[in-house]
């Protein structure tokens, strides 16, 4: 893509800006660690509104490409260290009610949108095709847990556009009105600090230590119909990891500390 936002393209402007700064940061213009432009600069530079650029950088925050630093600006993310595991696959409303506890999800969006680019590869989408995007916040109790921001292509589950998700768990429905088992994935796992947003929705801190974990999953015939981020909070979830000598398994089984935060640092002294 040209190093300009292109009007007659189709392509959302956000989209197009993400699109734009991923080749630069690719091609080596900004070096991890560099300070990217200010996003009055952005909107003056490329003429978009400035809605328009939070939303592209959003998504290179999402990709793991560059963090927000609040009162600082927008820096490319040093590359990360990366070591394979396998992973159960259970969702978090599975793997909690069957220890007892009880999920409620908040809804913050639930909406048919262009893949980002990131997503569409994932997905084996072509470029812009349209995909349903669902943000959740996930709680145990009164209490938020996790983010999540889930993308499933279009129209394969055109259904669950309008489909009240608040109290439901997502594999259950795909099992049963799609036919749809998840029997393989991916999963990234990294540590990283809550960003303004991030932090008001799972009430704890700008800044605080989350779990982020980056996935796609697989169907029985073997085609992806999700992927995922999701931040867990690092005060209230574990990730146990069971290793089995001689069979290059290891399931990473999630855990959340239901007593409380005050609980266990009260335990950690």
């Amino acid at each position: 893509m040209a190093d300009a936002i292109q009007k007659t393209n189709p392509m959302p402007y956000y989209a197009q800006l993400a699109q734009i700064l991923r080749d630069q940061i690719q091609a080596g213009r900004w070096q991890p660690g560099d300070l990217l432009p200010s996003e009055a600069d952005m909107c003056a530079s490329y003429g978009i509104s400035r809605t328009a650029v939070r939303q592209a950088l959003d998504e290179l925050v999402h990709e793991g490409l560059v963090q927000k630093e609040k009162g600082r600006g927008t820096f490319v993310r040093r590359p990360m260290v990366a070591e394979s595991l396998v992973q159960e696959l259970r969702g978090f409303f599975e793997e909690m009610t069957r220890r007892g506890e009880v999920v409620h999800s908040d809804i913050l969006g639930q909406e048919v949108v262009p893949a980002p680019p990131f997503v569409a590869e994932e997905l084996q989408l072509s470029m812009d095709a349209p995909a349903l995007r669902l943000d959740r916040i996930r709680r145990i109790g009164d209490e938020p847990i996790v983010s999540v921001r889930t993308y499933m292509p279009m129209p394969r589950f055109a259904p669950l556009v309008d489909r009240d998700m608040r109290e439901a768990s997502l594999y259950a429905l795909l099992a049963e009105e799609f036919n749809v088992h998840a029997t393989s994935g991916r999963r990234r796992f990294e540590a990283v600090p809550a960003d303004d947003e991030t932090a008001a929705v799972l009430q704890v801190p700008p800044g605080s230590a989350l779990m982020k974990v980056t996935a796609v999953n697989f169907d029985q015939d073997d085609v992806p119909f999700e992927h995922f981020v999701a931040c867990y909070r690092g005060d209230r979830t574990v990730f146990d990891v069971l290793v089995e000598p001689g069979s290059g398994r290891a399931d990473a089984v999630l855990d959340v500390d239901t007593r409380g935060a005050a609980a266990a640092a009260k335990d950690a002294r």
